[in-house]
């Protein structure tokens, strides 16, 4: 078995940087782009979308609540309330009616509540003002008949906390609506006074004068402290709806980590275009050199305009100095993910990925730009325009590091670079590379299409180096006998040791594939066949939320296969 780390890109430090290229830390933030605040998506969307959330969490704790008190007087016997026992199981009824009924359809992703969450706020909450209400005149006009002051304050406590916990809001209209709960008993004595005998009484007794001064106090402090309470969290959640900004792009989730970087899923804020943004922490890129390379590469790779390169949309700097670069975001899965899951493909589909690889190439050998870094993972199967399996090339060696750690996918000028398990000969001896050394790594790529295996499975990455300068590879056919012998020929001849004995362009490994039996049996529709097949139906489900903007359900996301660890469109 193929040890994991012989996948990833490795450095290993040759020579010395050149003096000449050194330049300082200052000047690096002088070309660190300046972020616009976007408009399309401001922070009351974000409020408007937890919104929907806790009114949903909200409606159902009261449900709950008032089902397991409705139950417990209906079976158990409950508070009697004398004169008010029929209001009070009335108003009981509409609660508990209200909220279960909100609850479904919150949970069923009612389009019209949703455009109404505030009206449905109201709903929730003023049906189960009303109904405490009703309540704290029963216990008053009851207590009172017996001659004591009952203590009224706890559902109120329990009803504040609920609204000020869950429901996001200005720390003002908190203010108002807690304080409108909290005086709710307070009016109720009032009231009381004016209409029950018997609690005119009472009041003026000492002890019970106690009690509604305790009650009192104990309303206004919980009014204090929800509004406060409301404030610290509103803060809190901006904060985060900021730090998750940035510039004109809203990051939405987290896609995966590798080498240097996170990516995130996001979105235009204006735009509303889903798009992947990887960001590259300023503690792994130290060097103004390295800030100084990462800017002079993305933008040399955003010049390729070829459909089966990976489209570069943005790139600048955050205020912490974390470097970020915006790309397309793609549907799909990598085709080293596809051999994994799925085992060899055949010698068509193999053909169909190289030829488009071939021709992502040709643009950037044309324009001087050797990837280094071919190998399955850095090559992905994507949906584009209705079509399936179209090749898209990543990473043109951005993701990079000064760190002279002998791992990772880490890739610099001046060192041995690559993967050692698609490496070309002359990258692992830190010779001079040119457009041959990625014509060996696809080579490689071929090879384990066609296998599933790479052409070398040394477990050290050493020996792996090793095999790469000095040994033949098995052909492809000794492992799988179905190996087409001209498709075998091409790539044997791709993985030959000098360069000169490789095919010297990628233009003329294309025609070479193209003249192979095997080539053009691969079609959209069997792309599509395999995809409707074999795709993850889960995955499909959250693809499709993705790029028609709509709400990404928590459950089952990593089921889908997206999780930290994933390599999702850059081949991190």
């Amino acid at each position: 078995m193929v040890d994991a780390q012989n996948q990833e890109t490795i450095i290993a430090n040759l020579e010395s940087t050149p003096a000449k290229s050194r330049i300082s830390s200052r000047s690096a933030w002088k070309w660190a782009a300046n972020f616009v605040e976007g408009t399309g998506l401001d922070f009351s969307n974000e409020i408007n979308t937890v919104l929907s959330q806790r009114l949903k969490i909200s409606s159902l704790i009261l449900f709950v609540s008032f089902f397991v008190l409705y139950v417990k007087d209906l079976f158990f016997g409950g508070a009697k309330f004398g004169v008010m026992e029929t209001p009070v199981q009335i108003f009981h009824f509409l609660a508990l009616a209200v909220n279960g009924i909100v609850a479904l359809r919150l949970c069923t992703n009612c389009s019209h509540l949703n455009r109404h969450l505030r009206i449905v706020e109201v709903l929730i909450f003023g049906c189960s003002t009303i109904f405490f209400l009703v309540v704290t005149y029963g216990i008053v006009v009851l207590s009172a008949s017996r001659g004591f002051l009952y203590p009224v304050e706890t559902p109120w406590l329990i009803l504040i906390f609920i609204y000020a916990l869950f429901i996001p809001n200005s720390w003002q209209r908190a203010f108002m609506v807690t304080l409108t709960m909290g005086l709710a008993p307070i009016a109720v004595m009032g009231v009381s006074y004016v209409m029950v005998p018997d609690f005119r009484e009472i009041i003026h007794q000492s002890q019970n004068r106690g009690i509604l001064v305790q009650s009192s106090m104990a309303m206004m402090m919980a009014v204090v402290v929800a509004t406060w309470g409301v404030w610290t969290i509103r803060s809190l959640r901006a904060a985060a709806f900021e730090a998750k900004k940035l510039g004109q792009y809203r990051l939405k989730r987290l896609l995966g980590r590798g080498g240097m970087g996170e990516v995130h899923l996001a979105e235009h804020t204006l735009l509303k275009r889903p798009c992947a943004i990887k960001l590259i922490r300023p503690e792994m890129a130290v060097k103004a050199e390295t800030l100084k390379r990462f800017e002079r590469e993305v933008q040399a790779t955003a010049q390729l305009t070829h459909w089966n390169t990976i489209e570069i949309y943005d790139y600048g700097m955050a205020e912490d100095g974390t470097f970020y670069y915006v790309m397309e975001y793609l549907p799909g899965l990598n085709i080293d993910q596809i051999v994994a899951e799925h085992g060899p493909m055949p010698a068509s589909r193999a053909i169909h990925f190289l030829k488009q690889t071939c021709d992502a190439l040709s643009e950037a050998h044309a324009k001087g730009l050797v990837h280094r870094d071919i190998k399955p993972a850095n090559i992905f199967a994507a949906k584009r325009g209705g079509t399936y399996d179209v090749g898209k090339l990543l990473d043109f060696g951005l993701v990079r590091s000064d760190d002279i750690e002998f791992d990772a996918k880490l890739t610099q000028e001046g060192r041995i670079t690559g993967t050692p398990l698609y490496m070309s000969p002359e990258q692992a001896t830190g010779d001079d590379s040119d457009a041959r050394s990625d014509i060996y790594s696809l080579g490689g790529v071929a090879y384990y299409l066609l296998t599933g295996e790479p052409p070398f499975q040394e477990t050290k990455p050493v020996k792996l180096i090793l095999a790469h300068v000095q040994t033949i590879p098995p052909k492809p056919s000794t492992i799988r006998a179905d190996v087409p012998e001209d498709l075998e020929e091409i790539v044997m001849k791709c993985l030959s040791k000098d360069p000169k004995d490789r095919y010297q362009s990628v233009d003329e490994l294309r025609e070479a594939l193209v003249a192979t039996a095997d080539n053009g049996i691969w079609n959209r529709q069997k792309a599509t066949d395999w995809w409707q097949s074999n795709g993850c139906p889960k995955r499909r489900f959250l693809e499709e939320c993705i790029l028609h903007g709509k709400e990404l359900p928590e459950s089952n996301f990593a089921e889908a296969g997206f999780s930290e660890k994933t390599n999702v469109m850059i081949g991190a």
